[in-house]
């Protein structure tokens, strides 16, 4: 587990909607950090990256900061501005 889940006791973690909400907002909070990291190396500021991915820089600052999960369609458009492919996968639970 990541050291996020410090923030929530284990037993609220045992709850299916509560579990649920939390690894979604780890997927958001993941997937920003990666956009940013990759916008970084880029070396292109916010307001460049959205101008090239067609969005707008407080919708990039908001997902960067894992404000919500955008839709595949958006990651491609970040993806091709940063010139990076995006790949998704599926792997069975353990």
């Amino acid at each position: 587990m990541s050291g996020h889940s410090r923030l929530v006791p284990g037993d609220y973690l045992d709850d299916p909607e509560i579990r649920a909400g939390y690894d979604e907002a780890r997927r958001a909070i993941e997937l920003g950090a990666m956009v940013r990291e990759l916008r970084l190396g880029a070396g292109l500021s916010q307001e460049e990256l959205a101008r090239h991915a067609g969005m707008t820089q407080p919708a990039l600052s908001r997902l960067e900061r894992g404000g919500g999960i955008p839709t595949i369609t958006v990651l491609d458009r970040i993806a091709n501005a940063l010139h990076a492919t995006l790949t998704v996968t599926m792997t069975p639970a353990a």
